[in-house]
């Protein structure tokens, strides 16, 4: 079989060649892997990409840590952020050894997962965009305070007929957000508008107020709540938006995140911060707003100009991030901004976002790859992607001679088939490439990598360091020591 599909694993021995020894420069591309036979490096195109595999394959190992390094081992003005939902598996192991390198290293852990990375440990606002649109012009808030609060309760499919119970308890959430930036812009967080949202009587004290002074959209909101205070719904709507934010409740962890905010999403990535932004896997799943709010902010900080930011969103699933999936196909014209997500199926992602949500992310999707597969459905449709090749049939016939005819005949056969994908070794992966098509490549990993495999701390979640193994040497473009 020909390039690029280069199926020596299943054709014989491969060639035996020493891997890149020379000190290289990834000059912003991230290592996917190397070539079957030659060992050759396999740079990644700029774009969106996905990763899929099953659990153990070296997801985190073999796909984010190597994205990482690559990222970190050049172009050190341009941040990258880090979706660490597995109980900070990254950030425990690659924090400390980034910033004796010299990188600038963030963890956003407001629920207080690694005590031991508390050096590193920054507070920022999950409303952050609210604030910086404030702060840039306040006639914008309109639009921020709208996607806010879209974040916050989100609008299901094929329910019109109840959006007025949805359109309330955002007005309230956005009644308390206006006011709160008006009076106090350092209470412009979640936790505040929590606070004011608990306190009906307060509440109300400042729509009567804002009824009489505020400025005309403020006044005319004030106005509608008093209104509507007097209904039979209100007590309805207001426990509604309560219940939007009520991870941020008086009392909770996450009630002050953000309330000693020393720095903003834009500074993080004008300044190239590596970010960590980490948090409990137990939860996770009860975290999609907090995660929401924070992508809302770093997007509304690419679209004011504040550069270039590299997501690497490892199972990105154990978060409900849909919102980042709304923003990929815009994000991308700002600044060069890739997102780079990982999850353990396709399916599984339907059933997190839906199935039009799953499209979407695979046509933004500039770069496929699959560490495996597991399920047939999967190597079924990537085998019919694929494609067919010629291939020369051979058959013997038997006359009523002592003579056996040979017939030789071209036929057409899957360049892969479903049961060659499911069989595929454990070091190969898939890769797929706009523009490029399907090639197999050697999977490489975390502990390939040096000088950073010989600098890593050791995973608390997984438990020990895996041996150094260097295959390529990256190039170090940073103020720090290796």
């Amino acid at each position: 079989m020909s390039f690029p599909f280069g199926l020596s694993f299943s054709r014989g021995p491969r060639k035996s060649r020493p891997f890149v020894k020379k000190p290289v420069n990834p000059d912003g591309q991230r290592l996917l892997g190397f070539t079957v036979d030659t060992h050759e490096p396999i740079w990644a195109p700029p774009g969106h990409s996905l990763l899929l595999a099953s659990a153990g394959s070296g997801k985190t190992t073999c796909g984010a840590m190597v994205w990482l390094y690559s990222y970190a081992a050049s172009e050190p003005e341009k941040a990258v952020l880090c979706l660490d939902s597995k109980n900070g598996e990254m950030a425990i192991q690659a924090a400390r050894m980034l910033a004796a390198m010299g990188r600038k290293v963030a963890i956003i852990d407001d629920m207080g997962v690694w005590t031991d990375l508390v050096a590193y440990c920054i507070s920022l606002n999950p409303f952050g965009a609210a604030v910086a649109t404030f702060q840039r012009d306040p006639r914008d808030m309109i639009f921020t305070t709208e996607n806010i609060t879209f974040a916050g309760i989100k609008e299901p499919p094929d329910d019109a007929k109840n959006t007025y119970f949805r359109a309330w308890p955002r007005n309230l959430i956005e009644f308390c957000i206006l006011v709160l930036a008006k009076r106090q812009l350092q209470m412009v967080i979640p936790g505040g508008t929590s606070s004011l949202l608990s306190n009906q009587d307060m509440l109300l004290r400042f729509a009567h107020i804002e009824a009489e002074e505020g400025d005309p959209y403020l006044q005319g909101l004030a106005r509608s709540i008093l209104a509507m205070a007097k209904h039979e719904h209100w007590p309805q709507h207001l426990e509604e938006a309560q219940r939007a934010l009520k991870i941020f409740a008086p009392g909770t962890r996450l009630h002050n995140a953000g309330k000693d905010a020393t720095i903003t999403h834009e500074e993080l990535i004008r300044e190239g911060y590596i970010v960590f932004l980490v948090g409990p896997q137990a939860y996770m799943n009860r975290l999609g707003s907090y995660y929401a709010f924070h992508m809302l902010a770093f997007a509304e900080a690419l679209y004011a100009g504040a550069g270039t930011l590299r997501v690497i969103a490892d199972e990105f699933t154990n978060c409900p991030l849909l919102s980042l999936v709304e923003m990929l196909t815009t994000l991308r014209g700002f600044g060069g901004t890739e997102v780079h997500m990982i999850a353990q199926s396709r399916s599984e992602i339907e059933r997190r976002f839906g199935k039009t949500a799953a499209l979407t992310i695979a046509d933004n999707a500039v770069v496929q790859i699959w560490y495996g597969f597991s399920s047939l459905q999967e190597a079924k449709m990537v085998s019919d992607m694929m494609g067919e090749e010629h291939a020369l049939a051979t058959s013997l016939s038997a006359n009523d001679g002592p003579k056996l005819n040979t017939n030789l005949s071209l036929i057409k056969q899957k360049i892969l088939s479903p049961a060659e994908l499911l069989a595929l070794p454990r070091d190969v992966q898939l890769i797929y490439a706009k523009g490029i098509g399907f090639l197999l490549a050697r999977k490489v990993g975390m502990q390939n990598i040096d000088p950073f495999c010989h600098l890593v701390d050791k995973n608390e979640i997984e438990g020990g360091i895996l041996r150094p193994d260097p295959w390529i040497t990256f190039q170090l473009a940073l103020g720090g020591t290796a």
